[in-house]
């Protein structure tokens, strides 16, 4: 008996030597000083507001058919995208009690690149401007039209809201107007609300300047304000409309309109604007743009 209670004591030794306790996520080793401390899990990384969007290849942000120097007095959108895109826009002025009229087509090429989620670098180039002018003298012109270059970058992002703040130059390369050259700038600050996974709602106010180069210099300057909506019901089709406000050499309030489509990362917007009030003389501007997403 008194051997039995020897031999159970050892084993008891013997099992309990290596013994390892855990206590709280630390594993400590009773035949060792060293303490291993297990890192809690990571938590998963929450997406930014520019990335909760329908689909990638659905464009976004205001409308595209404006009023001034290729994009001048348009609205920009606040979140970076790098994309490439072909264009065109085709403008009609009807003054019947001052016999004039005017027909303008521009075919224009567009791009951006996001330099990061929170930067972008963009340019549009009208690279053909056709007018012709039907009046008292009927004529018509081509050439190369404006070319404008900017950065976008984001202030703030807070749940479903972000803005950024839009710096935009444009360059001399019009040659549409004889012995004129037309250089500008302009800043703005660009907001959008993703309100829901189906709706969008963004804005846009900015200002700036346009010089027109020649022997006669006529400084001008912009002002823009601008609201709207995008409502996606799927990830295919979008509807946006959108509310402006301009002064610049002509002054506009106008609507617009445009309808939004997508085909994997191919985003096609067909969209038209009309002034209400101000001094611009366009009965209607109409646009179509094709953009490939990367």
């Amino acid at each position: 008996m008194f051997a039995h209670a020897l031999l159970w004591a050892a084993l008891a030794q013997d099992g309990t030597a290596g013994t390892t306790t855990e206590t709280d996520g630390a594993s400590v080793n009773a035949s060792s000083t060293e303490v291993q401390v297990t890192a809690p899990p990571s938590r998963p990384t929450q997406p930014s507001v520019c990335d909760d969007w329908k689909a990638r290849g659905l464009p976004e942000g205001p409308a595209s058919p404006g009023y001034g120097h290729a994009d001048m007095t348009a609205g920009r959108r606040a979140c970076p995208r790098t994309e490439l895109g072909l264009g065109g826009t085709l403008g009609l002025i009807v003054d019947r009690p001052n016999f004039y009229g005017n027909i303008g087509a521009q075919g224009v090429l567009f791009g951006s690149y996001a330099l990061g989620p929170r930067t972008e670098v963009f340019g549009t180039l009208a690279f053909i401007d056709y007018q012709q002018v039907i009046g008292a003298l009927t004529q018509s012109s081509l050439s190369v039209g404006d070319l404008t270059l900017g950065v976008n970058r984001g202030l703030y992002a807070s749940g479903s809201l972000t803005g950024a703040l839009t710096v935009r130059l444009l360059l001399p390369t019009a040659s549409n107007i004889p012995n004129s050259r037309t250089f500008g700038a302009d800043v703005g600050h660009a907001v959008s609300l993703r309100a829901t996974s189906w709706l969008e709602v963004h804005g846009f106010v900015g200002a700036g300047f346009t010089l027109g180069l020649s022997a006669a210099p006529l400084p001008g300057l912009n002002l823009i304000g601008l609201v709207g909506a995008q409502v996606s019901p799927v990830s295919w089709f979008a509807l946006v409309v959108d509310l402006s406000g301009g002064l610049a050499s002509r002054s506009s309030f106008a609507p617009t309109l445009a309808l939004r489509f997508r085909i994997g990362e191919l985003g096609i917007e067909l969209g038209a604007t009309r002034p209400l009030a101000g001094t611009d003389r366009h009965l209607v501007i109409g646009g179509a743009r094709f953009s490939w997403r990367f």
